[in-house]
Formats: structure tokens, sequence, C-alpha cells
């Protein structure tokens, strides 16, 4: 229930700023079918990272004037107020709702005339005709909390359109950000994983686990999903001033230099120029790019 409930803020509510912050939070929280939950002012505060009482309170305004949020139970004393989210109410994701429901979806695209069931497509099937989809992931069932995805449901996401394997072009993002200690669930659509890809083409790993750092770092509140990086930041991200490290490289990397100022996992330098501007650089003394390491 707490993933439709903020799938539904996600998609659906019309909120922004400090109301979108509450709503979220409320919905993270929510562990009923009836989307009702007791959270504290100093919750709210926490969640919204600000002292002011006032701050929260014109928030959770917001939300109740968009009919979004409904206060059931002022707070009195040390009990919480009720909060409900009257039109998450039975909200059900998309593709929940259109699944079968022993998980496996057919290809949308199958022709009529080619079409098998996997039992006789492996057999008969002509070289046009499209079967089952052994390999899609139905992420919003059988996806793991951990968020790592099983090996049998290696993803496709894209392959279909003619564009690349999203999922294993997102491979070296999700190494990378769980060995920066940023453990999040990977369980999401198909369009989430190719949008990702672009980023990770456009913007560069590095930058990408720079900035789930930074925002951990500034959120108080515990981040579960990488769809919050990316819907609050990634897409924002500016190309890289230098392309990634060749795949190649970074299965071997030599010795950490050890500088404070150098990510042990990347390898990268952030840097401070005249302007005040910081960037991020290669570190010339351990980055798998180096001349030395290379000549080895």
């Amino acid at each position: 229930m707490t993933l439709d409930a903020m799938h539904w803020v996600w998609s659906q509510s019309q909120s922004r700023g400090n109301a979108r912050l509450v709503l979220l939070y409320v919905a993270d929280q929510v562990r009923t079918s009836a989307c009702e939950v007791r959270v504290g002012q100093r919750e709210l505060m926490r969640a919204m990272n600000t002292p002011s009482k006032g701050t929260a309170e014109k928030a959770v305004k917001a939300a109740e004037d968009l009919g979004e949020l409904e206060v059931l139970e002022r707070g009195v004393g040390r009990r919480a107020a009720l909060y409900k989210l009257p039109k998450a109410v039975g909200f059900v994701r998309e593709a929940v709702r259109s699944a079968p429901e022993s998980g496996a979806q057919e290809s949308a695209s199958a022709p009529d005339s080619g079409a098998q069931t996997d039992d006789q497509g492996s057999r008969s099937a002509p070289k046009t005709g499209a079967q089952k989809n052994r390999s899609a992931p139905v992420l919003s069932r059988s996806a793991p909390k951990t968020g790592a995805l099983p090996h049998t449901q290696t993803t496709q996401a894209g392959t279909e359109a003619g564009q690349p394997d999203a999922f294993a072009r997102c491979q070296p993002l999700v190494r990378a950000m769980t060995e920066a200690g940023i453990t999040v669930s990977w369980s999401m659509k198909a369009s989430d994983w190719l949008d990702i890809a672009a980023i990770v083409q456009h913007a560069g790993v590095p930058a990408m686990v720079a900035f789930a750092r930074d925002t951990k770092n500034a959120t108080r509140q515990p981040i579960r999903y990488a769809t919050f990086f990316l819907r609050g930041g990634w897409r924002g991200l500016p190309p890289a001033a230098t392309p990634p490290p060749p795949q190649a490289d970074s299965d071997v990397k030599p010795p950490h230099c050890g500088d404070p100022d150098c990510d042990p996992v990347t390898r990268y330098r952030e840097v401070e120029h005249d302007n005040g501007i910081r960037s991020l650089k290669r570190c010339p003394d351990c980055h798998p790019s180096r001349k030395e390491h290379r000549a080895a």
C-alpha cells in the first residue's frame, strides 16, 4: 500500500513545493488501505528540513486546499494528528491493474498470426512471430524489497523500440551507488530505466552518484527508491565535462591515493575554480585512466 500511495503522489498529485513534501512523507508512512496515518508535527518539520512550525502548517494547509490531504484529527499533546490521502484510496498502479495474476505479460506488439504461448513457441514459432517475453520483469509484484532484480528477470526495456538495453547500461550506476553506500530499490517501470540510461549517457555515473550522495546527506527522511533521485534532480544534471572512463578500465583500479578530496569509488576529485564553481575532475594519482596504470 505504501508503494501505491507514494506512486499516486508522484504521478497524480497537483501539489508543489512544501505541500508536495508533506504528501510524500505522509504517503511514505501509510500502511493501511484507508490511506490514514498519524504523523507528528515535528516529523513533518524534519521531513521538510525546517525549524519553523508555521512553514509546516502552511504546507499542510496548502495540501488540504487541493483536496489531496485531510486532517481527520488534530494533534493534541503527545497524540499526533491523523491524516488521510483521500484521492489515493483504492489507487492501483497501471502496471498492476493490467498484468495477469501469474505475473507473465505478453508482448503488446505481437501480431495475431505469429503470437504463441511459451509451451509451443520454442518449437514451432516462425522467426517473425512474437512470443511471451520471459525476460521482462514484473516490477510491481515480484521485485524484492532490496531493489535487486533476480537474474531470471533481466529486463529488455527499450529493445522492442529499437533502443539499446537500458537495464545493462544502468548497471555501472547501480554498482557505483551501492559501493558508495546508497542502497535503494531499483524497482521501476521500463520507461524509468530508459530515462536513467539516457542520463548515464548524458551526465555520467560520477555526477549522478555525487548528486545522490549530496541529496541523501541533506535529506533527513530515508530514501527508499532510485526514482526519488530521477524525479528529484538527475534529469537536470549538466552534460559530463569529460566522457566516463571505459568499462574495461573500471574493472581494474590502482590503489586509492588516500587524498581526502578523492572519492574512493569513482576516483574523481571535487575542485573549486577561481569563480567559485565546483566540478568533478579525474584524480591524476589513482584514476584508472592515468597513463602509468594503462602501461602496467
